[in-house]
Formats: structure tokens, sequence, C-alpha cells
């Protein structure tokens, strides 16, 4: 295993470059990274810059680094655990039941399990959704191994069906979120970790903790996430409940705005889309799980549409299955077609949501989301020709090569604020053998106790 170091200077050569700035076409280029941010992109630039590593990405494709809006990362150990049940409720009480036994050590090896499958897919960033408990242990191995990460502890206080292992209250639980706020914020250089609010459904929020969450968010300046209900049972229980419709609910609370984000929006009818659009908040949809699950399809190119920011996510692995960035993205530039048309969401659009325009929907474009000199330095190689199913691969659109036909085994390497995180198949500073190793034994330890 080694260990990420810290480069002066790194020079990528001889690319095609996605900067996702400007008029978008591909550029080749040189690419020259200094501290941690991008210093020059040019034809040629010279090695008497005397770069501490030289990468050649002759016939590759050098782009920002993708940035996705949901995923579960404590979870990850967990993957497929639901799989063979189709009972939505019944789902549920077996995950529940799964995730109250993890160990801060099972938690903690589950986030690095899954921030390695990010990296490997070309993921920098990622806001992640928290869990209930151990928190901690997800923004300390981001912390470990370098990734870029928006997260913290997810809120629910109406829970009395939950294992007693999950319930705390809300004044404990808001103790918990001040805490990793603060470890977030003292993290160190570079921004690699920023602090998000994270709470589920109104269902199992009062409405005491939505508020305090808004609260929280917009005294910190935090991002706001919030999950909206996604099977048809809990839909008819809420409506039956409140009466309202969940978006009309959370309008009346005065918790959507241009720093929240709901996620899976599967139910959101034409009048919660206008809701969703006047008050500027963002969407995140998980649309590889909603297939998985049968849910309903978000209507994702009516909010690209309406001018709502979307960002694309994977969900919990529990629910989800694999975080395979590059996978997602071929689902959302195809799955909507057969409704909207074959011009719906296009390999340029697809590709601009995971960088220029998720950026600037979390508020961080003017450090991450395009290719320029004075940004962060996330960048992604992608070598289209280690795949022999993709040649030949001459004259064919770059965008189009990425997004209908790559794969993650195609991502070279995976860069963070100028450190190599990834290459060569290999997640720098993370021993990936002994990992798995350790996750399929503590994934015994979790069954036989559950």
């Amino acid at each position: 295993m080694g260990s990420i170091t810290t480069m002066n200077k790194l020079l990528i050569k001889n690319g095609t470059l996605l900067t996702m700035g400007g008029d978008r076409q591909p550029r080749k280029a040189d690419l020259l990274v200094a501290d941690g941010r991008i210093k020059f992109i040019d034809t040629a630039i010279d090695r008497g810059e005397h770069p501490d590593v030289t990468i050649d990405a002759s016939g590759m494709i050098v782009l920002p680094g993708l940035i996705f809006g949901h995923a579960r990362l404590g979870f990850s150990l967990l993957r497929g655990q639901t799989d063979q049940i189709l009972d939505d409720a019944e789902r549920e009480r077996t995950a529940l039941r799964l995730v109250a036994g993890l160990s801060p050590e099972q938690v903690r090896c589950s986030a690095e399990l899954g921030i390695c499958q990010s990296i490997r897919s070309g993921v920098t960033t990622l806001f992640e959704g928290g869990s209930m408990r151990h928190t901690d242990q997800i923004l300390q191995a981001a912390h470990t191994l370098g990734f870029r990460l928006i997260g913290g502890r997810m809120l629910a206080d109406r829970t009395p069906d939950w294992p007693e292992t999950l319930r705390m209250s809300l004044r404990e639980q808001m103790s918990d979120v001040q805490a990793l706020a603060h470890e977030a914020s003292s993290s160190g250089e570079g921004g690699l970790l920023r602090y998000g609010v994270n709470t589920t459904n109104p269902l199992f929020c009062t409405d005491e903790c939505l508020t305090q969450a808004k609260a929280f968010a917009d005294a910190g300046g935090y991002p706001l996430k919030i999950l909206l209900t996604t099977d048809k049972s809990q839909v008819d229980r809420m409506r039956r409940e409140s009466g309202p419709q969940e978006l009309a609910s959370l309008e009346t609370l005065g918790v959507l705005g241009e720093n929240t984000f709901l996620v899976n929006p599967s139910f959101a009818s034409e009048l919660e889309q206008n809701v969703i659009r006047k008050a500027g908040a963002r969407v995140v949809v998980n649309v590889t799980a909603d297939l998985k699950l049968g849910r309903p399809l978000s209507r994702l190119p009516e909010f690209v549409r309406k001018g709502t920011p979307v960002l694309p996510g994977f969900d919990s692995p529990l629910y989800g299955g694999r975080m395979d960035a590059i996978r997602e993205l071929a689902v959302l530039a195809t799955v909507f077609r057969p409704q909207y048309g074959p011009q719906t969401m296009t390999p340029e659009q697809v590709l601009s949501m995971v960088t220029v325009d998720a950026a600037r929907a979390l508020g961080m474009d003017d450090e991450l989301g395009t290719l320029e000199p004075g940004k962060r330095a996330d960048i992604v190689l992608v070598d289209p020709g280690r795949d022999a199913f993709t040649q030949p691969g001459a004259h064919t659109n770059a965008y189009c090569r990425l997004v209908y036909e790559a794969s993650a085994s195609n991502i070279a390497c995976t860069i963070i604020n100028g450190n190599i995180v990834y290459r060569d198949g290999r997640v720098i500073g993370c021993d990936e053998k002994a990992l798995v190793e350790q996750a399929n034994t503590e994934l015994v330890r979790i069954l036989e106790k559950a």
C-alpha cells in the first residue's frame, strides 16, 4: 500500500481535454498542476517546468472530476443484502435491522470501500447521505483517502418503530451535528471535507427536526439534503396522516431554498415540480436504483427543461448496488428517451450535469467543475483504448465515447486536489485486497448477529 503524497507539480501531456467550459469543443493540449490547482493549459508545456510527475495522456480523454449528489458510504458493506426482498416495507425493516448493528469499525470499513469504488469510477466529489451512527468514521475515511466529501449525520426523530440503537432525541442528534460540523471544518487544507446537513423524509422527521436542520444549515452556510418518500405505501400513509402533498408540506415549513437538495422526487407532481422550481431548490435523482427497485422514474428531463438544477446519485448500496459513475451516465443518457424522445439528455448534457452544473448547484463552481487555470485540480483521465469493444475510436465524438461506450475499467487516473488517488488499477493509500478481505469478514459477522 502506498501513501498519498502532495506533489508540487504534475504535468499531463498530449491529452484530449474536455474542459466543460467555453465552447465545449475537445482540445488537444497539455495541463500543468501546481500546488493543488490547475496552473496552465497550453498546446505544449515545456518540461522546464520541472514537474514531480509527468503523465502521458496520449489517446486519453481528460475531463474534470465527476461530482455526484448522493450515496450512503456507511452502508457499502451491506450491498446486495436486500436484493431478494420484493416488499418495500419488509426491505426497509431488514435494512434498518442491519444498519442498527454496525460498529464504528464496520462503518469505517464500509466507507473506505465505497470511497475506493467511487474513485475508481472517476468520482472526485460526493454529497454523502450520512448515517444515524458513527458518521465521524465516514468523515475520517474520506480524509485519510484524500477524497472530496460533503456529508454529515442523518437526522430522524419520528422513529418509534426503528431499532433502539438508531433512536436518539433531537437534542442529542443536533449536538452530534455540531461536533461533526466542527470536525469537518478542522480537516485541513484543500477544502476536501465540507459539512452537509441530512434529514430523512417528513414521515420520519417532525416539523421541529426539519426546521432545526434548515436553521443550522443556513447559519453555517451548509447545504441541506432532504430524502423524499420513495415507496407508494409510505406516500399513501403520509397523505392520510398529514393531508397535503410532501412538497407542499415542506414549502409551508419554509425549508425549501437554493441550498436545499431533494433526493428521489419520484412522486413529485407537476404542481410540486413548480413548487421546487419557484423555491430555487435542487433535486438529486438515483436513476439506476429507481430502475432496480421498480420506482417511478423522476421526471428528470422536465426538471432540466424548467431550469431546476439536477444532480445524479447512487442511492444507498443497500438498494442501488454498484457505485459506478460511468455506468450511471449511460443510464441517464438513455433511459428517458422512450418517453421524451431521442434528443433527450444528450451525452454533452449528461457530462455537464456531473461536472460544471453540479459544481454550480453546490456553490463550488469557483473551485470545481471545469478545467481552467486557478481551479482545484480534480481531474479524471479516461483511456477508451483499454476496451476492445470500443474500437475503432478514431473520429468518434469524445462525449459519445465517454457516455455510451466507456466503463469504469477505462478510468486510467483519478486526481483530487492535485494528488493522484488512483492510477494503474490501484487506489493510492489503500490496500484494497486487505480491505475487501476485511469487508467480507465483517459482513459475515453482521449477518450472524442480525
